[in-house]
């Protein structure tokens, strides 16, 4: 049973900063950020249609 995610939200916070730290991105820190964010999503996805 596929389940299909038509429409992908990302929420950022931009502030502005005295130092710049903006150059030092931890992106291996984003990636796994984003890849909990949807595998949640997924989660959440299969349990609605559990409950149907």
């Amino acid at each position: 049973m596929p389940i299909e995610i038509r429409e992908l939200i990302i929420k950022v916070k931009v502030e502005e900063t005295i130092a710049s730290t903006s150059n030092n991105l931890d992106m291996d820190a984003i990636k796994e950020t984003l890849s909990n964010l949807c595998k949640k999503e997924v989660k959440k996805q299969l349990q609605k249609l559990k409950e149907r």
